[in-house]
């Protein structure tokens, strides 16, 4: 299976060698507003070529656009789409109120999944890695580009967003949305089985935003988590312009 439940430290030195073993990591003893949210990142990662300030998450963000209500789960997805191949390729969300019932978090392994499908869909496999698709959310950056994309360096980024489409140049469009269709499928069925946790005030959750795929369960009552974008030098690069932990600035404006 690709769920994965992340261990717990709190020790930033033992949380970066868990995000680069697992791709996941849950770090304690933080503090619970943003400037506590701000700290994480650069306590974990080291090194950054950017790091903007936190976003405040309740229902979707407070620029995001595609809002999730508490009631309905949020499923598995990667953060940072609207920017396209230069979406952070580190994620850190400070829980700091949970809410009274629910609310609990899930990740997928993509490494894992990706070897699972290797195996039983080859033919999936083999269009996530080599044929372009649109992945443009509507009024954001334009991107086509494979699903998983593959960096110089060999790093691979996997990507699972709501705007996922056959490429405005296939000649093959009915195929290429069958297998989008798939691939959502894998991604989902992996978000459904994978393993709850729940998030404590003073906890981040430290992902790898390449590789893990993250959401949460309905929930009830007051819930917040701050959240922070981070772009290090193993990323795809920055986008040009101001940047924000939520995809305000990432609107393509007439």
């Amino acid at each position: 299976m690709a769920g994965l439940l992340p261990t717990r430290t709190a020790d930033p030195v033992r949380a970066a060698a868990l995000l680069d073993r697992d791709g996941a990591a849950i770090l304690t003893g933080r503090g619970t507003d943003d400037a506590a949210a701000g700290a994480v990142a650069g306590a974990v990662l080291g090194e950054l070529l950017a790091r903007p300030d936190a976003s405040a998450v309740r229902e979707g963000g407070e620029g995001d656009r595609s809002l999730v209500p508490p009631e309905q789960t949020m499923p598995v997805h990667v953060d940072g789409f609207a920017y396209g191949d230069h979406h952070p390729d580190g994620l850190f969300l400070l829980c700091a109120e949970q809410g009274a019932t629910g609310g609990a978090s899930m990740v997928v392994d993509g490494h894992r999944l990706l070897s699972t499908i290797a195996e039983d869909d080859p033919e999936l496999h083999a269009f996530v890695h080599a044929e372009p698709v649109d992945l443009t959310e509507p009024g954001m950056h334009p991107t086509v580009s494979t699903i998983v994309l593959t960096l110089p360096s060999g790093r691979r980024a996997l990507r699972r967003s709501p705007y996922m489409a056959p490429a405005p140049t296939t000649t093959t469009p009915q195929r290429d949305r069958e297998l989008i269709e798939r691939w959502k499928g894998w991604v989902h069925h992996a978000g459904e089985a994978a393993p709850r946790f729940s998030l404590q005030p003073g906890e981040a959750l430290c992902l790898d935003n390449y590789r893990m795929f993250h959401g949460r369960g309905p929930f009830t009552g007051e819930r917040m988590l701050w959240r922070i974008w981070a772009w290090t030098p193993r990323s795809n690069g920055v986008p040009d312009g101001p940047l924000h932990s939520d995809s305000r600035y990432a609107t393509v404006f007439p």
